[in-house]
């Protein structure tokens, strides 16, 4: 027995699926004024046992169905809305002793549902679905009934998705209820799983008088308020939360109430974001609340996050955390911490984006599209610069009289805010009722919504187009959706959202819904710019000054701590890092300015300065890394002028001794010559010929005009002396890791030791170098691991760090030239005149 009511449920003969109303015959004499499909749905349900009775109403006709059965009573509102082209179906409510159990159901369920409410049909036992709300009880004295009815030989019809023959079995009653409530419905819960086989099952029923016992239940939540020293209303609200809550307590009450205590207090403030990942549902995000409760409905619902294709990410890290930050931005929120490491579970710490007080303009963005929270520093930082083809508008330079102190603005004629384009109140009125809350839903947010009906393959559709702009992070980006229905039906294919097919519904109204469009209007006044007005922008600038001061305190502070060589090299970096803060502090002026002269009217020459604050950003981090690495970097390149330098002598040498074989040959040195002694291509060969034979100069070595002739082709930074200095540093790199493997792995012992010596012992192969390069790195830095065999074998680690030091000198010493050249011609160009 290993099937459980949650995937299983049973039909009795009285339980087939009843005809739809489609299927059941109109009556002779059928009413001219109602919709045919009423009467017929009347005819059904009066033979099933309904009671029937219909109201009329200008603008719209109901049918009530009544059904009672003592205790029940059950009553099945039917609407249908009187459009220009006769009465269409509008939806159907169902209620239980007076408390709503369903709304908005549809017509093809209809059927089903009338013959399965009906009192006929529950003169039979009935086994509900599990969890199914509102179910009939099934007590022990229903399933001894269905048993007793069964006939010898066959298996009760209550009991054939847990017993696949005919055996004996036990009834018991289920502890799922009453006092030991966990807030589940188990309505029929099979016991005895894992019983011995053969043995006799054990099937746990609900007992008669659950319903009595989940009154003490209720009753002892209460008394526990109480005697924590709670009104008995306040105690009953609690055990009313514990029950919507669906808190399973266990019998402890301890922890319930102390959740319920945070409940009273609580802000429906997010303290914490959480990101989980799983293989099968993808990337997932929700806010959690700072009482520790999980609240239903926006913003605390999960959300997928997908990629720019549509797709599940194919792994957690692959997940981009900007990306998150700005899904985190679209439900009011921004990251105020560090993510927590993990590849299941991540969190991080947020607050709200508008601070309590601040003057601020709510910017909230699309799910497909959301923007990062702009009013903080780490935002502004991680932006990257400008948008490439997206430039804040830039205003008027505040006038030379401007002053610090607020000034009355003075009139600029400019109208009113226009209103979004909305449809009329009787087209609005004549759609469904998800196009109604659709369309209303945009308007409140400023969006444009028209409302349009067409045929469409035949058939007479009514669509809803929502259009509008709203704002990301570095500018605004458009929003179109066109929601289509046939009647009450969602027509979920032929709906687009951004020119895709396919648009599901929620998806639309939760976009217009959670995002405010921009306002048109302000934005061509300039009122606002990127949906932020005047006192946004400033607000935005004073936080990335203040982090870029920040970020050039610790650069002074890093710069204290340089000592010997590296002291000059720091210093130029401090230098920069200085000119950095002044000039966004300047920016900042500039924007106060802007901000006084027009009275927090005009936003566009507080955006014009968002370029300059942001170049100031990147600046002052780029000089506080220089300021850092700067005992590095002296070293290396000491390192490196050494390499250079022996690389000079090399090639000079090998010169000397190939014209000292020429000449012991009796052959005369050429530039052919000296290009297939150093390997050269067909081509390059040629060219380097041709030009020496036109700019070679009498007694020059061969590769200093080789040097000559590089540079003119590539520009500086490609000298012989560099790759050549390059290669023998890798050479001894190679080297040094595999004597420090095979140090390693002879100190080990066992059958990894033997694995570092053989590649120790092979460094010279590829495959050899890849594996010893993999075992030294650390955090994606070659040859970081070296330092941990410093004090087992300093000689070998040390020629590992020495070799590194010299690759990286080397490198950088050649990019440094090349990069100082190119800074030169782009001077010489800019003083052209064109």
């Amino acid at each position: 027995m290993t099937t459980h009511p949650a995937t299983s449920t049973t039909r009795t003969p009285a339980q087939e699926p009843a005809p739809t109303p489609a299927e059941v015959p109109a009556p002779t004499a059928p009413t001219a004024d109602l919709p045919r499909n009423l009467v017929q749905l009347t005819a059904r349900a009066e033979a099933a046992g309904w009671t029937a009775a219909v109201q009329t109403q200008p603008g719209h006709c109901a049918l009530l169905l009544t059904a009672r059965q003592e205790p029940r009573e059950t009553v099945l509102r039917c609407v249908w809305r009187l459009t220009a082209r006769g009465y269409r179906w509008d939806g159907a409510t169902l209620a239980r002793n007076g408390q709503q159990a369903a709304e908005g159901i549809p017509w093809r369920a209809l059927g089903d549902l009338v013959a399965a409410e009906a009192p006929t049909a529950r003169t039979a036992p009935v086994l509900s679905a599990y969890g199914e709300r509102d179910a009939s009880p099934v007590t022990a004295e229903v399933v001894s009934a269905s048993i007793a009815a069964a006939p010898a030989g066959e298996v009760p019809v209550m009991l054939r998705p847990w017993i696949k023959a005919t055996v004996p079995f036990e009834l018991y009653p289920s502890r799922f209820v009453g006092r030991d409530y966990v807030g589940a419905d188990c309505l029929l819960t099979p016991k005895g799983d894992d019983a011995a086989p053969d043995s006799q099952p054990v099937l746990s029923v609900l007992p008669a008088d659950y319903l009595t016992s989940n009154a003490a239940y209720l009753e002892d939540l209460a008394a526990y308020a109480v005697a924590e020293g709670r009104t008995r209303e306040e105690g009953a609200a609690f055990a009313r939360w514990v029950i919507s809550s669906e808190i399973m307590t266990f019998g402890v009450y301890g922890s319930a109430y102390e959740q319920w205590v945070r409940s009273l207090t609580c802000t429906m403030t997010a303290a914490f974001a959480v990101l989980t990942y799983s293989r099968m549902n993808g990337a997932a995000l929700r806010l959690e609340c700072g009482c520790g409760q999980r609240h239903p409905g926006r913003p605390w619902e999960g959300a997928t996050v997908w990629n720019d294709d549509g797709c599940h990410y194919p792994s957690s890290s692959a997940v981009p955390l900007d990306h998150v930050a700005d899904l985190i931005t679209a439900r009011g929120y921004q990251v105020a911490g560090e993510w927590s490491h993990g590849d299941v579970v991540r969190r991080v710490p947020v607050e709200p984006t508008a601070l309590p007080g601040a003057e601020t303009t709510p910017t909230v963005a699309a799910a497909d599209a959301p923007p990062s929270d702009p009013g903080t520093a780490d935002a502004w930082e991680s932006d990257g610069g400008a948008c490439p083809g997206v430039e804040p508008p830039r205003g008027p330079e505040p006038g030379p009289t401007a002053t610090t102190a607020p000034q009355e603005p003075e009139p600029t004629g400019d109208a009113p805010a226009a209103p979004p384009a909305a449809p009329s109140a009787d087209e609005v009125a004549e759609l469904p009722r998800n196009a109604r809350t659709l369309a209303e839903a945009a308007t409140a947010h400023g969006w444009d919504v028209t409302v349009t009906s067409s045929l469409m393959q035949g058939t007479y559709v009514r669509a809803v187009t929502v259009t509008g702009a709203f704002p990301v992070r570095t500018g605004t980006q458009g929003f179109t959706a066109r929601c289509v229905w046939d009647g009450a039906r969602y027509w979920g294919s032929a709906s687009q959202r951004n020119g895709r097919h396919g648009a599901a519904f929620r998806e639309v109204l939760a976009q217009v819904r959670d995002v405010r469009a921009i306002n048109r209007a302000d934005e061509e006044a300039g009122r606002t710019v990127w949906g932020r007005d005047a006192a946004e922008w400033r607000r935005q600038i004073a936080d990335a000054v203040t982090k870029t001061a920040e970020v050039a305190a610790q650069a002074r502070l890093e710069h204290g701590q340089v000592t010997s060589a590296a002291t000059e090299r720091a210093g130029a970096a401090l230098a920069d890092a200085e000119q950095a803060h002044r000039d966004a502090v300047d920016a900042l002026t500039r924007a106060q300015q802007a901000y006084s002269a027009s009275g927090g009217e005009d936003a566009r020459p507080l955006a014009a300065e968002r370029d300059a604050v942001l170049d100031a950003g990147k600046r002052v981090r780029a000089a506080l890394e220089q300021v850092k690495d700067a005992p590095r970097a002296t070293e290396a390149e000491a390192l490196a002028l050494v390499a250079i330098t022996e690389g000079e002598r090399e090639l000079q040498a090998q010169e000397e001794a190939w014209r000292a074989r020429l000449a012991a040959e009796g052959r005369e040195p050429t530039a052919a010559a000296y290009g297939r002694l150093i390997q050269m291509f067909e081509d390059p060969q040629r060219a380097w010929v041709s030009w020496h034979a036109e700019r070679g100069r009498a007694g020059e070595p061969f590769h200093e005009a080789y040097d000559r002739w590089t540079e003119e082709r590539h520009g500086k930074g490609h000298r012989s002396a560099y790759t050549l200095a390059y290669l023998n540093a890798s050479a001894a790199l190679k080297g040094a890791r595999g004597t420090l493997a095979v140090a390693v792995g002879t100190a080990l012992g066992g059958k990894e030791g033997e694995r570092l010596v053989r590649l120790g012992k092979d460094c010279r192969h590829r495959n050899s170098q890849d594996a010893l390069a993999s075992w030294l790195e650390s955090g994606w830095k070659a040859d970081a691991r070296a330092t941990e065999f410093a004090e087992q074998h300093p000689d070998e680690a040390k020629a590992v760090r020495v070799a590194r030091l010299t690759v990286d000198g080397v490198e950088d010493y050649r990019r440094a030239e090349r990069e100082a050249w190119e800074a030169e011609r782009a001077q010489a160009a800019a003083n052209t005149p064109s």
